[in-house]
């Protein structure tokens, strides 16, 4: 990968990103990955801070999101299968846990497409439905020279 050059999903985390964290008073954002195996020892995740850092998966907005997504792609090996349903349930046992009301929650997941673990990816997005939060899916594509993406 081009260290000067954005690829698809780079691209589409800048694009609905740069929008989105106005949003955000501190502008900190977990920001977790799926599908690759961890250093050292190889073993698979479906849930990982992008940053490397369990107890604090934070990045500094945008920037900070990029930065830890091209450092992770140095670190960890991609590997399949495509599941969500960890990420989700995630991100819905963070939002359970804040019951006043005071935050809103965004899950942005960007895919290629391919989802290994439908039944349980719906049964976990059913489950966090609520008035708090929201879910997006975006895919980037490419299309001769155009470039596109499409959110769900």
């Amino acid at each position: 990968m081009n260290p000067y050059q954005l690829n698809a999903y780079a691209m589409a985390l800048k694009a609905v990103g740069e929008i989105i964290q106005d949003y955000d008073s501190d502008k900190m954002f977990p920001a977790l990955g799926f599908g690759a195996k961890l250093p050292p020892d190889g073993h698979v995740s479906h849930e990982f801070p992008l940053n490397g850092n369990m107890e604090n998966p934070y990045c500094n907005g945008i920037e900070g999101i990029l930065e830890a997504y091209h450092q992770s792609l140095k670190t960890v090996q991609l590997y399949g299968p495509t599941n969500f349903a960890p990420v989700v349930n995630h991100v819905a046992r963070y939002a359970a846990a804040v019951q006043d009301g005071s935050q809103y929650f965004v899950l942005l997941i960007i895919t290629d497409g391919v989802i290994s673990d439908m039944a349980q990816t719906k049964e976990a997005i059913v489950n966090v439905r609520s008035e708090d939060n929201s879910l997006f899916f975006a895919t980037p594509y490419e299309a001769g020279n155009t470039q596109g993406y499409t959110f769900v």
